[in-house]
């Protein structure tokens, strides 16, 4: 048995992989494709609408036809996963599977020397943000940082989006890239074929975060793997009627992230002060839910009771979102909608892919070093 299947074995026998299969169909196209190095996003910060999103920034400043109800409410309890780490888990859970293109999304706590060491990923993508602690919030009211830890290696479904509240992470890949994703940045990674990395804290202190796996569609889950980088000073922000918003992905208030979804998505951060109300527009068609981070607010309907932190709000069918903060205390959540993409599912370890046979070559190519990861066996962190 070679070094690299004994490792993926360890890997999968570990008690923090929950069972993963879903339902089977086609088998997606295997390109072989070289790795690209990491790629630096050209952004421009904008504060204001132009006058080409005037009429979208109206909109979001109007109530709406269809508005979107909340159609399911969860609590995210608290639990030990991985390796000294804690997470409230809302979507992934037997409660709520998966919400397509969506299957997994953690709230995270952990602090060395836990972390996430060498882990291989196929199919998906991961996204980490991290974003700053503002005074005026209480420490889990903040969101991003950076990962894609090893807890969430079972049910990796094909993207990852992670939000770390403070602190700082490392990651390394089998590629050659490094680097220290801070407070305030976005790293995007697209796994594609083959990537095999490590994230491990890298200050002191409990590293506090949210988590959101994005699945790929079968057409892109064998592409190169690639990134996506993004610092603070570069995140799209909007402010409308002291309503704050950071736009990690997607567009509000007329303001667009510079952030490429290969899989169409929006990700808001949005800050309500006591007495605001805000209207979000959310593509026709798409899936989206609310992840409230600190507060309570009222969302979908204006009689609605109040929901507070810790709560996962899936959202109906519609042309907008609602919120309504009547409390004392700011709200701060997180919006996230996305395009379904209607294919089935399969989910084992690190794998994420379309069909039971795909999972099996993915295995297979991790087994043996081939087909993306050539480099496996040979490289280790130095985390």
């Amino acid at each position: 048995m070679t070094t690299t299947m004994m490792r993926l074995r360890q890997h999968l026998a570990s008690p923090i992989y929950t069972s993963a299969i879903a339902r089977i169909g086609n088998r997606a196209h295997h390109h072989r494709l070289p790795i690209a190095p990491p790629q630096k996003l050209r952004t421009t910060r904008t504060m204001s609408s132009s006058s080409s999103s005037a009429s979208d920034a109206a909109a979001a400043s109007a109530p709406f036809e269809k508005p979107r109800a909340v159609v399911k409410k969860l609590l995210a309890e608290s639990q030990p996963e991985g390796q000294g780490a804690t997470v409230r888990r809302s979507i992934g859970r037997h409660e709520l599977r998966n919400l397509d293109p969506f299957l997994m999304l953690d709230e995270f706590s952990v602090s060395k020397p836990a972390g996430f060491p060498d882990h291989p990923h196929r199919g998906f993508e991961t996204v980490t943000y991290m974003l700053e602690v503002r005074p005026l919030y209480s420490s889990t009211l903040c969101l991003p940082a950076a990962f894609c830890p090893r807890e969430l290696f079972a049910q990796m479904s094909a993207s990852a989006l992670l939000v770390g509240l403070q602190g700082a992470f490392t990651h390394q890949d089998f590629a050659g890239h490094k680097g220290t994703i801070r407070t305030g940045d976005v790293q995007w990674m697209t796994a594609g074929r083959g990537i095999v990395h490590s994230e491990m804290p890298a200050g002191d202190g409990v590293q506090k975060g949210l988590q959101l796996w994005i699945n790929l569609s079968s057409k892109d889950k064998m592409i190169e793997p690639r990134y996506q980088e993004l610092q603070s000073k570069d995140i799209s922000r909007a402010e409308k009627d002291g309503v704050e918003v950071r736009i990690i992905a997607g567009e509000a208030f007329g303001v667009r992230s510079p952030v490429y979804t290969r899989t169409p998505t929006m990700y808001m951060d949005f800050t309500m002060p006591p007495g605001s109300e805000l209207h979000q527009p959310v593509p026709e068609g798409w899936n989206a839910f609310v992840y409230i981070i600190d507060g309570e607010g009222v969302f979908g309907r204006e009689k609605s009771a109040a929901v507070g932190a810790h709560h996962c709000l899936v959202l109906g069918p519609g042309d907008g979102l609602s919120v309504w903060n009547r409390s004392g205390a700011p709200l701060r959540f997180a919006l996230v909608g996305g395009q379904p993409l209607g294919e089935p599912v399969v989910q084992h370890g690190p794998f994420v892919m379309n069909s039971r046979a795909e999972i099996q070559q993915a295995m297979e190519d991790y087994y043996y070093g081939k087909n993306g990861f050539e480099r496996a066996s040979q490289w280790t962190s130095s985390a």
